[in-house]
């Protein structure tokens, strides 16, 4: 790759020393809105389902802590900032419930929001405007910048929520410690060199997924730290011979920075109502229509001959290799078990990661057959869907095509879908989701930021 002439750190720095809360269009507060109302739905998922890490990690991360002015989800004391950003961040991310960009194929809100959180909380004196402000700048940086280097990036092996995000993060919270351009751009780079996030923990041990989003959180707030104190980081972070691009991709699509400043990628990324991979999402879907179609018909999962899921390669590399889960952690990477939970329900929840599969379940699972499919996927488009073929005993058949599953831009939540989702992500806690749906929506962001259990008293 020739990419001497150019600098794309640069540019983001700029935009981000630039940008004010004035300048961010109406559509894009109201999208955060709901974004920050769904990043605590993910949290309290994510403690509820990855128990097993998470008392491990937290047992970890309170050994290597002191006194802390941070707080944590359901955590009585409070950490140092950057662990308390590792923590919140490893919740975020523990259900894989929370947000993403198909384009840049990863999450954004666990490690960009659980930074942004944390180091306003710390530093005491940031309203509102300048926590959004922050965020802002994390999901422009880290959406084109992942889309930048994608598909190269996941085909090397690498998670875009680790590898974009430590570079999103490190912009972000150098944005909200007031840095200018040149200092925004010393944190990027020193944020981009230690960037880590291997995309092996879609196929196995995915209980340790969320150290990629936490370790990118952290990274964000050190190398902010760092870039406010003097400290310069590299030339040409993404772009040098031995830049984030020359490690991370084969080919750099610059078009994704064109829009900058005018076009605000949060509005293009997705909320998810399903506790799994995305990938998993649009055979969900279609399941559960041609089950409705079914009950219309009288015919039941006795009835089916055979499923065939037409589906782009990707996901099948992904999520296609576990068909009976062990562990809730392998249930949330089965296109094949998602698929039949939801042929045999309707829905797939939280509850369904943890429940031994039913006789019915393992009978779906083994008719189901995966056929990798191109034109499920438009990488120009960010279309990644799936078209669901269920044959009958009687000779029958039902077909439907999902390209775009719930929560997308194109087919986006509504209040009422996340108030559904907050109820089920919050359940058995001490606290009402219906009530931190309200304050999120009346929150006036010209106040003062206190904290994440501000909008949980």
């Amino acid at each position: 790759m020739n990419l001497d002439s150019k600098d794309t750190a640069r540019i983001l720095s700029e935009f981000a020393s630039k940008l004010t809360y004035d300048q961010i269009p109406q559509e894009a507060i109201e999208t955060v809105r709901m974004y920050i109302a769904d990043y605590y739905a993910a949290c309290f998922a994510g403690i509820k389902v990855n128990r097993k890490f998470n008392e491990a990690m937290l047992g970890i991360v309170q050994g290597m802590s002191g006194v802390g002015d941070t707080s944590v989800f359901e955590l009585d004391h409070k950490l140092p900032v950057e662990n308390a950003a590792f923590m919140n961040a490893v919740y975020a991310h523990g259900a894989d419930m929370d947000d993403g960009n198909r384009k840049a194929m990863g999450h954004v809100a666990a490690h960009v929001m659980s930074a942004v959180f944390a180091l306003a909380e710390s530093l005491g004196d940031k309203s509102w405007e300048d926590v959004l402000t922050a965020i802002m700048i994390g999901y422009e940086v880290y959406n084109r910048v992942g889309a930048m280097a994608q598909p190269g990036l996941v085909h090397r092996g690498f998670h875009s929520t680790g590898t974009a995000g430590a570079v999103a993060c490190g912009a972000a919270c150098a944005k909200l410690m007031g840095l200018d351009a040149d200092g925004i751009y010393d944190a990027l780079g020193i944020a981009a060199i230690q960037a880590s996030g291997l995309i092996i923990i879609a196929e196995s041990g995915q209980s340790c997924k969320p150290l990629n989003p936490a370790n990118a959180a952290k990274t964000g707030i050190i190398s902010a730290k760092l870039a406010a104190s003097g400290v310069n980081g590299p030339d040409l972070p993404l772009e040098s011979k031995k830049g984030w691009f020359q490690a991370m991709t084969d080919e750099v699509h610059y078009e994704m920075l064109e829009g900058l400043g005018q076009v605000f990628t949060i509005c293009e990324s997705y909320l998810k109502p399903y506790p799994s991979c995305r990938h998993t999402h649009c055979g969900i879907e279609a399941a559960i229509h041609i089950r409705d179609e079914m009950q219309e018909k009288r015919l039941g999962t006795q009835d089916i001959k055979s499923l065939k899921l037409y589906i782009y390669d990707n996901a099948i590399q992904i999520a296609g290799k576990i068909k009976i889960p062990k562990t809730p952690d392998n249930a949330k990477f089965s296109i094949h078990y998602s698929l039949a939970v939801a042929m045999a329900t309707g829905n797939y929840t939280l509850d369904d990661l943890e429940k031994e599969p039913t006789d019915e379940v393992r009978e779906i699972v083994e008719k189901i057959e995966l056929i990798p499919d191109a034109k499920m996927e438009d990488t120009a488009s960010g279309i990644r869907g799936s078209m669901l073929v269920a044959e009958f005993e009687d000779g029958s058949s039902i077909e439907r095509t999902v390209l775009l599953p719930k929560g997308d831009a194109a087919n986006p939540f509504s209040w009422d879908d996340m108030r559904r989702k907050l109820v089920a992500c919050m359940q058995g806690f001490a606290h009402e989701p219906d009530a931190l749906a309200e304050k999120i929506r009346a929150l006036e962001f010209s106040k003062q930021y206190s904290g994440i259990k501000e909008l949980l008293e």
